[in-house]
């Protein structure tokens, strides 16, 4: 049955049965309580849009191309940005409200209390308030007219268009958007790439296994890899001479407990609301001497959870001053990722750490706090969470003089994040934008203050940039600067916050200090960076060696295998006398070599073949005889995939929940199975070899019993699901090659990846791939039309050249 089919069908049954009949139940799930749907969705079935929209901002015309990206062209920049707007709203609009709703922790309201724990968490967190202060900030600047254009196309697209099949299956409607709701979209990606309980998990571990144990399972490096900023890039020392480096201060397991113990159940519930710790993303540039061209090559894949619809959504804007093609996430009106008339530039994670975390002497009523000599009284505020089906729920939201503090089994966590101030990121991307080369770039750059990011940018004149991007805090303990991987005293009287407002910008943040000055943070002009680097890669990995940087960074960076991957690949290539040109780019982001499968399969296959009963024979030769790829025909990659997940838990299992810890929220980045020296005692009596038997063995049967044959069998698109956990909501199935650690990107178990494949030639092709489709309504032919692409990792080109031929015109006078 095609997907047409399958949505006739639907439609069909949905006209005859309706929810009542149990079509968009699961009973492996709480979303039973969606209610039945009222009339019928023949709104939801309409796929067309209105020809003709009244603008209050002036005129603006919209063509969608035949992959459904809006070509949006305008003469006024108000105009442009509300039809940007509209069209948005009109194709994601249920994916905009259903992430305010989790940030603003208001989804309870129409799901009921399946994701009451969730909202708990969210407006304690306050996440709102943050947003609320990013807009009263973001609407003084440059991009506050063209912002607040855009939120009045959401509310225009709400009114006047069909609402997507989504609301009529909750049976509710949206709210009217603000520009604070676009500023959660912003805080929502904030927490997903630098939100971390690490900190807390390890003082925790420490606690119960001890420091040797825990620092094996939460390493601060992963020693032996490439960094971002390698020795042909001559890299001098960021931050010298500040006085902010931590020499002294080892860091260790040993010192994350130093300001007394976590609760587990504290850590256990807060672990629950943690962004996925394994989110990277791909990310590199090659200058015009190697790419063979006039101009540089950049790329940008980042990894993060895939869904449907996409994570990203493909706009491209032709207006008065500007042209710019490439993504944004539904919700933000400017293009995140993506090029214009100058350059091109794309983001991956730094992994710095950006949160910190209070613990606090109270008295009984958790009411009052020790503060140096002083006691103060927490500021309270009770919040009513609204719950669909049953009763509203009352909680307490409260503050400390560091920020939002979380309080679950008696114990009250203070949490100082970055993320919550009225950060000016937003401003940013609207000046990378409107950016005419690598110092508009950089100067863009100093804004983005929250997430820490990797930022490359290219420009069509051939100049290039690698700057990282972000808030980098400097901690003191009594007046000396100290690493912030530790639970920190709350009565120590350091770390006060600022409050939900705007960052002081003294000069020390723009340029190096003069001396005598006492940093909060590390001037930018320390960020690491590079400028006209001949090639860099970025891959999550550490940024550069630590005896190149003279403060503290950060200690929760990837393994490294991906970046390992493609500079070997990059310089093999140069070795060779060949290029970085756009075709051999593409082989690179195709590729699918495993380097974890590369450090283990030969130990994995010694200690098989010493079995001496040899029923392991066979699956050690067929993992002696593979290529390391995780290719979808791949039998041997099927049986490393799940000798994995078994090895994990033959090693961790029995000793966490001997702790009362659960395996899936405590177990480490795969990369350190593989560092674990072969005496760790992590292995226990049973050593490595052994565990590594009985995982192989728990593998095979696990592959027999579910009838699996090769790892496309386990790694397809038919994972990627909807957030309403519905069946036919989904992508259908097709393999897909690659895993979590190898560069082209697919780790079916999250699942995460390539959520926008991009390779930008700046003196040629432009060429891109969502994983699912631009559309977000089901009924639509573009909700699922680049799946199968994505699959076989291929690309689609890109035009530069606005569409002539309106969809939707806009009427107005901007005056």
């Amino acid at each position: 049955m095609n997907r047409e089919t399958t949505r006739r069908a639907v439609l069909g049954a949905v006209l005859s049965a309706g929810v009542a009949g149990g079509l968009f139940t699961r009973a492996s799930t709480r979303l039973e309580q969606f209610a039945p749907l009222s009339g019928s969705v023949w709104g939801a079935r309409q796929t067309g849009r209105q020809s003709t929209v009244d603008s209050p901002h002036g005129p603006a015309e919209v063509s969608y191309d035949d992959t459904g990206v809006p070509h949006v062209s305008a003469d006024d920049e108000r105009a442009l940005y509300f039809a940007a707007g509209y069209t948005q709203a009109t194709d994601r609009l249920f994916q905009m409200d259903f992430q305010r709703r989790l940030v603003r922790g208001e989804l309870s309201a129409v799901v009921g209390d399946v994701t009451l724990d969730a909202d708990e968490f969210n407006t304690k967190m306050m996440f709102a308030e943050a947003a609320e202060a990013t807009a009263a900030h973001v609407r003084e600047t440059p991009a506050g007219p063209p912002a607040q254009a855009y939120v009045d196309g959401v509310n225009a697209a709400i009114d006047g268009e069909s609402l997507p099949l989504e609301f009529r299956l909750l049976d509710y409607e949206p709210d009217e958007w603000t520009l604070a709701d676009s500023m959660v979209v912003e805080k929502l990606l904030a927490w997903q790439l630098t939100g971390s309980f690490r900190t807390l998990r390890k003082a925790l571990v420490t606690d119960i296994f001890g420091a040797e144990m825990a620092d094996q399972l939460y390493p601060d490096r992963f020693e032996e890899r490439p960094r971002i900023v390698r020795d042909h890039h001559s890299p001098g020392t960021f931050g010298a001479g500040l006085d902010i480096d931590p020499a002294g201060d080892a860091g260790s397991a040993a010192d994350a407990t130093a300001a007394g113990r976590v609760n587990r159940e504290t850590v256990d519930w807060l672990t629950r609301f943690e962004p996925e710790p394994t989110l990277g993303s791909n990310s590199w540039l090659a200058s015009p001497a190697l790419s063979g061209g006039d101009a540089p090559v950049v790329s940008n894949d980042p990894h993060l959870g895939l869904q449907a619809p996409p994570t990203w959504y493909e706009m491209h804007l032709d207006g008065p001053d500007h042209r710019v093609r490439g993504v944004t996430f539904p919700g933000v009106p400017f293009v995140v990722i993506g090029e214009n008339d100058s350059g091109a530039w794309g983001f991956t994670n730094v992994g710095a750490d950006v949160i910190d975390f209070y613990t606090y002497e109270t008295d009984a009523d958790g009411r009052t706090y020790e503060y140096g000599d002083e006691t103060r009284e927490f500021d309270v505020e009770s919040r009513e969470i609204e719950v669909d089906g049953a009763s509203n729920e009352t909680v307490e939201v409260k503050q400390s003089v560091h920020g939002p503090v979380l309080e679950e089994a008696r114990q009250e966590v203070g949490v100082a994040w970055t993320g919550h101030a009225a950060t000016e990121t937003t401003l940013a991307i609207y000046e990378l934008t409107h950016s005419v080369g690598v110092a508009d770039a950089r100067a863009a750059a100093r804004k983005f203050e929250a997430p820490t990011q990797n930022l490359l940018y290219g420009s069509h004149d051939g100049d290039g940039l690698f700057q990282v991007t972000g808030r980098l805090p400097v901690r003191r303990v009594d007046g000396d600067v100290v690493r912030g991987n530790r639970v920190f005293d709350g009565s120590g009287r350091e770390g006060e916050w600022g409050g939900f407002a705007p960052f002081e910008r003294p000069p020390a943040w723009d340029d190096p200090p003069g001396g005598g000055e006492t940093l909060s943070w590390v001037p930018f002009a320390e960020n690491p960076h590079v400028q006209n680097p001949d090639y860099i890669a970025t891959a999550n990995q550490l940024t550069v060696d630590d005896d190149h940087l003279a403060y503290y960074l950060g200690v929760d960076f990837d393994p490294g295998y991906r970046g390992e991957r493609i500079y070997e690949l990059f310089d093999r290539q140069l070795e060779d006398g060949g290029e970085l040109d756009l075709s051999f780019l593409r082989t690179v982001g195709r590729d699918t070599r495993s380097g974890r499968a590369a450090a283990l399969v030969d130990t994995l296959v010694a200690a098989a073949r010493a079995d001496d009963s040899g029923d392991l024979a066979d699956a050690a030769d067929t993992l002696d005889a593979w290529n390391y790829r995780m290719e979808p025909a791949s039998e041997a990659a099927l049986l490393f995939d799940r000798w994995m997940d078994q090895y994990r838990d033959e090693l961790f299992t029995d000793a966490f929940e001997a702790a009362d810890l659960d395996v899936d929220d405590y177990a480490p980045r795969p990369g350190v199975v593989e560092q674990l020296p072969p005496d760790s005692p992590w292995f226990g009596p049973r050593r490595r070899a052994e565990t590594m038997r009985v995982a192989l063995r728990a593998a095979l049967d696990e592959i027999d019993e579910e009838g699996h044959e090769v790892y496309g069998d386990v790694s397809h698109t038919g994972q990627i699901g909807h957030p309403l956990e519905q069946a036919f909501l989904a992508y259908p199935d097709h393999p897909r090659g690659g895993s979590g650690e190898t560069v082209q990107n697919f780790d079916h178990e999250g699942p995460r990846g390539g959520s926008w494949e991009m390779q930008v030639d700046l003196d040629g092709e432009y060429l891109a791939v969502l994983p699912g489709g631009n559309s977000g309504r089901y009924f639509s032919e573009h909700y699922d039309d680049q799946i199968a692409q994505w699959a076989r990792g291929e690309y689609r080109s890109l035009s530069r050249t606005p569409l002539d031929d309106p969809t939707i015109e806009f009427r107005g006078d901007s005056g």
